[in-house]
């Protein structure tokens, strides 16, 4: 299929960098707005109905008797966000807690002093930049792939089974649309821009470096992999670490560790191993537990079942008539390939190797691409809305009682 840019020309060699008439700028982004709307209203109201749901459920940490709002707002107060939430209201108060990146918890404060609810301040947060994220995915796939292609995308992404991430109070609605921002941007050329984003990426979840990949690629690429064409923009490329040496200066100054971000990863049993460690050591569990079901078993079952899903797409950007063809679109496979195997490296050890993995998986959002090229058939869509819409309610009401849910 042949990619188009934003004036809507073939492109051949990357995306045009001219000025855009304001009477253009308009239209495909209410159109975005307009695609990703229905999705967002309908996933949604099903958070709302599971929120309801759960505080019913007998030995939930909701409370029936309080304002129904409240306990709605308090169901989904569970796990990372009380760790955000602490960071927001009080600062750094131990080193381990330099695991979860501060520009999240910067905005939950910012936001807390108009709803003076913590965790009301992170779920609008979440929620508004959750829909930013849909948005966007729309506008970059619908100018290199066609808008059927983008609305398939998008309602495809939204249903996946760890998507009610994006609407909890956890950092990765707002990381993915920083991340989406710098793709967008680089894709025009625009690399203190893309920059800029890149770097408050960094400063919400170190799963941003990978973005240094396309990043570098598609700067040789439009300047046709000649030095001499270089300018200073090529030094904003280090703009992407940035947001992460900032913290890192922040907990030299701290804790006198400019690494303790990295080495409070040990107290969630997280080491490095090879990429393929988490499959196998999971595989390994699931077979040494067969004799018995119990809930975290369950779960490693459904998480190495979406990883091994995630990796298929993956492989299909490098072969089969679905892969990515052309200069550019090679950006979004390395993009996906350094994400996919950055994440891979750090498994947690013990019974849980692939504990938080499906949820890191929805930074690959091209591999979301490669579903909509898959589900082009009317049969598609509905196996993969009934299968993975179903997940995702269990999954998401499982995070909303307190159980685990990654």
């Amino acid at each position: 299929m042949a990619e188009q840019d934003h004036s809507g020309k073939a492109a051949t060699d990357g995306p045009g960098v001219e000025a855009i008439s304001s009477a253009s700028i308009g239209s495909p982004w209410l159109r975005a707005c307009h695609q990703a709307l229905p999705v967002y209203t309908a996933t949604h109201t099903l958070y709302f109905l599971l929120s309801y749901i759960a505080f019913l459920f007998p030995g939930d940490s909701s409370s029936s008797t309080g304002p129904v709002l409240q306990a709605l707002i308090k169901s989904w107060n569970h796990w990372d966000t009380s760790h955000f939430i602490t960071i927001a209201l009080h600062g750094y108060s131990n080193w381990w807690r330099t695991a979860f990146y501060p520009l999240y918890p910067l905005l939950i404060r910012l936001v807390n002093y108009l709803a003076d609810n913590p965790v009301l301040a992170g779920l609008v947060v979440s929620n508004l930049t959750g829909f930013g994220v849909l948005v966007l995915l729309y506008r970059i796939i619908a100018e290199d792939f066609g808008d059927e292609l983008a609305s398939r995308t998008v309602l495809y992404y939204a249903t996946f089974p760890m998507a009610f991430f994006l609407a909890a109070a956890y950092s990765e609605s707002l990381f993915m649309l920083l991340s989406l921002l710098c793709f967008y941007a680089l894709r025009r050329g625009y690399w203190w821009q893309a920059a800029l984003w890149g770097g408050l990426s960094s400063l919400t979840r170190v799963t941003a470096l990978p973005l240094l990949i396309p990043f570098a690629y598609e700067y040789l690429r439009q300047h046709h992999f000649r030095l001499r064409e270089f300018h200073l923009d090529a030094l904003s490329i280090l703009g992407i670490p940035g947001g992460l040496a900032l913290f890192a200066g922040y907990c030299g100054l701290r804790f006198h560790d400019p690494l303790a971000f990295s080495h409070a990863e040990s107290l969630w049993q997280r080491s490095i191993q090879p990429p393929w460690f988490a499959f196998s050591a999971t595989a390994a569990a699931l077979i040494q537990d067969a004799s018995h079901l119990d809930f975290i078993t369950i779960h490693r079952a459904i998480d190495l079942a979406l990883l091994t899903v995630v990796l298929a797409l993956v492989i299909l950007h490098l072969v089969g008539p679905w892969r990515f063809q052309g200069a550019s679109a090679a950006t979004y496979t390395l993009y996906t390939l350094t994400s996919f195997i950055f994440f891979l490296l750090v498994p947690a050890q013990g019974r849980y190797p692939t504990m938080s993995m499906p949820r890191y998986a929805l930074v690959l959002f091209p591999a979301f691409l490669v579903l909509a090229r898959l589900g082009s058939s009317e049969g598609f869509r509905l196996h993969y809305l009934i299968i993975s819409g179903g997940l995702l309610t269990f999954t998401a009401l499982q995070f909303l009682i307190g159980q685990w849910a990654g």
